[in-house]
């Protein structure tokens, strides 16, 4: 399978078009090679007519895209090969690379030392062998990439056999089909049914005593664990030569450079040839079948550990919010020196601002759609590279089953999405002047969402986290509070409204609005991306108000850059704000609708 390689310059570039795939397979080489300095070189031509190889001595690997993902593929047509699914697309060159990397993690002996040390022939044992101790490696360390190596393993064979099997002799050409196709089966990368005619041949040629003692080797190969010391692999590739040599004598070979494989061996030569492409053309059925059910074991896997994940994380939240909710403003233990210091009826504007407000967030829920992917054999939707492929290896078996290739997503819009509004406000000393329109905006918020039958929770924070607006609760009248702490829970506040209207992982239509400056302690800065971050990842939309002068904006950019959330500026009108401050949330999540439909 795809050869090691030991020149040390390159004339060649990658072309421009590939430059980004080369990057993307440098980055996925270096992951499963646990290295750092590999660098791709990809495009046609690249490769040796090979797949793909892995050069130690430039810490190069080298892609023959052509080869590898197919003659008419472009790099618009593969995507990104650091994504899951696009491995699973394209299962044959996901092998090949991944063998590669198994090469540069495990291949790590100076290989140019070992061409010195050894002869040709022992070389040659040498490298046919690693060729499985490093796929023994990766079967037992990446399990999950096992799918890439069996789907790309006798394709491979057989060009090394079409190149090679007609140059060397025939006690020659079974010791390779033996390392290079028995040998993967105890490897793990091919399935014993896959060899059965291949094991037979080279086991009668051998005998049976013969083929036990090279089975050995290559077992005891296969368990080599010292990569950067080869000295105890030259003993066994020198063991092979020794038994390849001594049935070469008995069988009559010739060992110089002139003879080559008799003319009675062409049909055996032919029924080697014919059995390989039989067993490559079973696997490319078969392929497909195990690549889905793998992807689907991982799709599972990651939806279970997401779900255990996302279940202990609310289950915390929830006694955050507990704590906070249980308590109320102007109580000392809350940490917050924060109280109230006016409380009013709602104005005639104000109600009337309420009504209009409930209005738009009426609108806005409605964006919200469930979505279902489903597969088919025909268009329209995404091509599933991996699908077709199987359904050509089906009607070229003349097989009756059919693959689905393409996959598409269905959405329809929820008969009455349910609507969720989380509100925090800063009360550090910086924020005194945002508490008369936060004030007018928390009743007509509360107010508006009791009209669409939502859910709306606010907390304020500073020194301590407090509730000003409960789940359910609606407000009867305009609170006004004291902004005087000197620090800011931005954390407890979140986790608090998440734990109490399950924003992060709920459903129906998510807001969160923020109104603060976003002038924090380092601590809380990071965890404030890191948690607007999981509100873009779970399509929950955000507003965040900062109330800020024009040098204090810095802070909150830094907090929402390369996300979604909607910034509402120069509020400042108590009048307007509640007003403003509604139809900015419902075009935050009229906007975060459209992105999740999308």
């Amino acid at each position: 399978m795809a050869h090691l390689k030991v020149s040390k310059t390159r004339a060649e570039q990658t072309p421009p078009e590939w430059l980004k795939v080369g990057a993307q397979l440098g980055e996925l080489v270096n992951t499963w090679a646990g290295r750092s300095d590999i660098v791709a070189y990809v495009g046609p031509g690249a490769g040796d007519s090979a797949p793909a190889c892995f050069n130690p001595p430039m810490a190069e690997v080298e892609v023959d895209v052509a080869v590898a993902f197919g003659a008419t593929v472009t790099p618009q047509t593969i995507g990104d090969i650091r994504n899951r699914a696009t491995q699973f697309d394209f299962p044959r060159a996901s092998g090949a690379i991944f063998h590669e990397a198994l090469h540069a993690r495990y291949s790590r002996y100076d290989l140019l030392k070992a061409i010195e040390d050894l002869s040709k022939n022992e070389m040659t044992a040498l490298t046919i062998l690693e060729e499985t101790r490093i796929e023994a490696l990766g079967v037992e360390n990446f399990p999950a990439n096992r799918v890439f190596l069996r789907a790309c393993a006798m394709d491979i064979i057989l060009d090394d056999v079409r190149e090679n099997l007609e140059k060397i002799t025939a006690t020659r050409a079974m010791a390779q089909l033996a390392a290079l196709v028995c040998a993967r089966v105890d490897a793990g990368s091919l399935d014993a049914e896959d060899a059965l005619d291949v094991q037979s041949m080279v086991s009668d040629f051998f005998g049976a005593t013969r083929y036990s003692q090279l089975r050995n080797i290559w077992l005891r190969f296969q368990k080599h664990e010292e990569h950067f010391n080869a000295l105890p692999l030259y003993d066994l590739a020198r063991e092979w030569e020794s038994i390849v040599k001594d049935t070469a004598e008995d069988n009559g070979d010739a060992e110089d450079e002139a003879s080559m494989i008799p003319a009675a061996m062409a049909g055996i030569i032919s029924d080697i040839i014919g059995s390989l492409e039989e067993a490559a053309e079973d696997i490319a059925i078969s392929i497909g079948d195990e690549a889905q059910e793998q992807e689907q074991k991982e799709d599972w896997k990651e939806i279970v550990d997401f779900r255990g994940k996302a279940a202990k994380q609310q289950k915390d939240h929830e006694k955050i919010s507990e704590e906070v909710f249980n308590k109320s403003s102007g109580e000392d233990g809350n940490g917050s020196y924060s109280r109230i210091k006016e409380t009013r009826a709602p104005s005639g504007l104000e109600r009337a601002a309420a009504v209009k407000i409930a209005n738009m967030l009426e609108r806005a829920k409605y964006r919200e759609r469930d979505e279902k992917e489903i597969t088919s054999i025909l268009p329209p939707g995404r091509l599933r590279s991996r699908a077709m492929v199987q359904e050509a290896a089906y009607k070229a078996r003349g097989s009756m089953m059919h693959a689905q290739p393409w996959k598409r997503t269905v959405r329809k819009h929820t008969d009455d999405p349910t609507l969720n509004v989380g509100v925090m406000v800063d009360i550090s000393g910086s924020m005194a002047d945002a508490m008369q329109p936060m004030a007018v905006t928390a009743w007509a918020m509360s107010e508006a969402v009791r009209r669409v039958q939502g859910r709306c929770a606010m907390v304020y924070y500073g020194s301590g986290v407090f509730p000003t607006l409960k789940p359910g609760q609606h407000l009867p009248d305009v609170n006004v509070y004291t902004a005087p702490d000197g620090t800011e829970k931005f954390d407890k506040a979140f986790k608090a409204l998440d734990g109490s209207l399950n924003l992060l992982n709920g459903t129906g239509a998510r807001l969160l609005v923020v109104v603060s400056d976003g002038c924090y302690v380092p601590e809380e800065t990071e965890k404030a991306k890191k948690w607007i971050q999981e509100c873009e990842k779970n399509g929950v939309a955000v507003l965040w108000i900062p109330f800020a002068h024009a040098h204090q904006l810095a802070y909150v950019r830094d907090i929402v850059k390369g996300t979604s959330v909607a910034l509402l500026q120069d509020v400042t009108d108590p009048a307007d704000a509640a007003l403003q401050i509604g139809k900015a949330a419902a075009d935050a999540l009229t906007k975060i609708g459209a992105r999740n439909a999308a």
